[in-house]
């Protein structure tokens, strides 16, 4: 097939990028590999299926994908959608706006929606995050924290996740105390989450930034969580956790930061409380330093950059992320319960509609493959180290 069959390639970096982070399964590792191999994003565009197969050694199917990435359907889409938005910004690893801090992790976004303040990144950012469920106690002091740190460090900004709970005190603390705030969200952002959280997002836009790695229209979903949130903890220099339970996804954020060489923050509860049995747990394996003010932070940070250390949590232990594939149907079903928070053994069996028999058998089948693991006599959860995709 001759080149000339082909579109003209985007004519922006941006647009480059975009057009190939739309090829199913071409990451920014993979991107990021065929550009070590002495290609540009435009003459990797450019290139027939032939020269990609003999010249990176890529199967011929993906060679395929990425000389008809930018005439694809899906780049069309998302290039008009962009166009329809005229105050999303895109930003990719070329763009001069795209943050120094993402470049230093290990698989950064190959291309960033934003829309809002520009810059804000490159000011230093504190991540905030923990459960959805928050306690009186974790909405006081994530409030206080915020507070403590504005009258400190004013040019501070605040990132989190605007999910429910935590994430959405921490950007309401942040600009009622006259900081700027960034909600990394897990979806496009022509799909807000979540809804209730309209008018806070509105409000993020002129006083912040609201940014993803996702399409427009994609949806904000379970999968999608967990990859926003090496975003999260990317962006700044440590995360704090003030309130989170043993399966909380802020654990998950915890566990990224450290992978990251960022500091890690929790905010000790009562022994008792199962809303902070995470951040309890956190400080107990020291995978993060108790603190209960906002100055503990600010002198372990020295404020202005990230301290060189090593992972306290080796990474091998830190995440196991794991294809939902690899499950049988029963199993998933099982999975999806105890993550949408059924976590009771009697309840599971009620809303699976799965015989008290068959469940105990895939509980006892997830348990031996390290799965799940059993709190007390009747109630199990994902452990905590398990990314499920």
């Amino acid at each position: 097939m001759q080149k000339e069959e082909f579109c003209p390639i985007p004519e922006t970096p941006e647009l480059q990028w975009l057009a190939l982070s739309l090829v199913p399964g071409l990451g920014f590792r993979s991107i990021q590999e065929m550009l070590n191999a002495g290609k540009s994003i435009s003459e990797l565009l450019q290139a027939t299926p032939g020269e990609l197969v003999r010249d990176l050694g890529i199967n011929s199917k993906v060679a395929n994908k990425i000389a008809s990435a930018s005439k694809a359907s899906t780049f069309a889409i998302e290039k008009r959608l962009i166009e329809e938005s005229p105050e999303t910004r895109l930003y990719c690893p070329e763009s001069e706006a795209y943050p120094l801090q993402l470049k230093e992790i290990e698989s950064p976004p190959s291309v960033l929606y934003w829309k809002g303040i520009e810059g804000l990144a490159g000011k230093p950012c504190l991540a905030f995050v923990g459960s959805r469920a928050c306690s009186a106690y974790g909405l006081k002091h994530t409030k206080r924290l915020i507070l403590e740190l504005a009258e400190a460090q004013p040019e501070l900004v605040i990132v989190s996740g605007m999910a429910r709970g935590i994430d959405t005190v921490a950007h309401q603390a942040a600009l009622d105390a006259g900081l700027k705030t960034i909600a990394v969200l897990a979806g496009g952002l022509n799909h807000l989450y979540p809804p209730e959280n309209k008018l806070l997002a509105e409000r993020i836009q002129e006083e912040g930034a609201l940014i993803t790695e996702f399409p427009m229209a994609v949806k904000p979903l379970a999968k999608h969580f967990p990859i926003r949130n090496r975003v999260i903890s990317g962006l700044s220099l440590g995360v704090v956790v003030t309130e989170a339970r043993l399966k909380s996804g802020a654990n998950i954020t915890a566990a990224f930061a450290l992978q990251q060489n960022r500091e890690v923050f929790a905010l000790p509860g009562r022994v008792d409380s199962e809303a902070s049995a995470g951040t309890n747990r956190l400080i107990s394996r020291q995978h993060a330093k108790l603190i209960s003010r906002a100055d503990e932070i600010l002198e372990e940070l020295r404020f202005g950059r990230v301290k060189s250390q090593q992972p306290l949590l080796p990474l091998g232990q830190a995440q196991k992320v794991i294809q939902r594939k690899v499950f049988s149907d029963l199993e998933q079903k099982v999975l999806q319960q105890i993550e949408n928070g059924t976590e009771e053994l009697n309840d599971i069996h009620v809303e699976s509609g799965i015989s008290m028999n068959q469940l105990l058998g895939v509980i006892l089948e997830l348990e031996l493959k390290g799965i799940v693991q059993q709190n007390n006599s009747s109630t199990y959860s994902i452990k905590e180290e398990i990314v499920l995709q």
